[in-house]
C-alpha cells in the first residue's frame, strides 16, 4: 500500500509545481513599460543604383536534346548496400539522441 501512496504524492507534487511554475510567471507579469519611438534621419542621402545594367546579360538557348546531357554513375551492389546500412544507423543514432534528450527535459521539469 506505501508504494502506491508514494507514486501518488510525487504526481500530486509534480502536478502542483508544474501548475505553480506556469501560473507565477502569468500572475507576476505587471503593467507593460511605456516605449518611445524615435524617427531616425540619415545625414546623407542615399541613391540606389541598378547592380549590373540589363544589356550586358546573354542568354543562349538550348536545343532539345542538349537539355539532358546527364552522366549516370553506376553504384555496385556492396556500395548501394553500405549506403542503406548508413542511411539505418543515421536514423538510428537520432532517435536516440531525441529520445535521449526528451529525458533529459522531463528530469528538469
Amino acid at each position: 500500500m506505501l508504494p502506491r501512496v508514494r507514486r501518488l504524492v510525487a504526481v500530486a507534487l509534480l502536478t502542483g509545481g508544474l501548475v505553480l511554475r506556469v501560473a507565477v510567471p502569468v500572475g507576476a507579469t505587471g503593467e507593460p513599460t511605456e516605449q518611445a519611438v524615435v524617427p531616425l534621419n540619415p545625414s546623407v542621402e542615399q541613391r540606389v543604383e541598378p547592380v549590373a545594367p540589363p544589356a550586358e546579360q546573354h542568354v543562349e538557348q538550348l536545343a532539345g536534346d542538349g537539355i539532358q546531357q546527364v552522366s549516370g554513375e553506376n553504384k555496385g551492389v556492396f556500395r548501394r548496400g553500405a549506403e542503406g546500412v548508413a542511411k539505418v544507423v543515421v536514423g538510428v543514432v537520432a532517435a536516440g539522441v531525441s529520445v535521449g534528450a526528451m529525458v533529459v527535459s522531463l528530469l528538469f521539469l
